[in-house]
């Protein structure tokens, strides 16, 4: 188990190799892979544990509910052969919550959504 002071250490020899001059202008030598697809993979080198690096639809995250969990980000299929959407692991505390209570709490109050609103953005039906 490493100490704080080496995750420290770690930490600030990371941010200082991001920081050089030769990270941000993508100087040196590339391989074809990096060449054709824009995405350096000689970066998982720089880490000690295993690092993996994806790239393409779906290797970002979003605030889309719409947006498909892979298997391999803990999503499952259905009965139909179907992978979930974020969407489906909405639990509660989330922003739809917070609007709800505050509107409740605070009825009247003009900064506070009302059902219309609620309905517009799609918390409320």
């Amino acid at each position: 188990m490493p100490t704080v002071e080496e995750l420290k250490q770690t930490a600030f020899n990371a941010e200082k190799d991001l920081n050089s001059y030769q990270a941000k202008q993508g100087l040196g030598k590339k391989s074809d892979s990096t060449l054709e697809s824009g995405v350096d993979e000689m970066v998982e080198k720089k880490f000690e544990q295993p690092a993996g690096l994806k790239y393409g639809p779906g290797s970002t995250a979003s605030g889309s509910d719409h947006r498909v969990i892979p298997e391999d980000e803990g999503g499952t299929r259905d009965d139909r052969d179907r992978l979930p959407t974020a969407g489906q692991f909405n639990g509660t505390g989330g922003p739809e919550d917070d609007i709800k209570t505050e509107s409740s709490n605070r009825g009247g109050d003009q900064e506070v959504p009302n059902l219309q609103d609620l309905k517009r953005r799609g918390v409320a039906q």
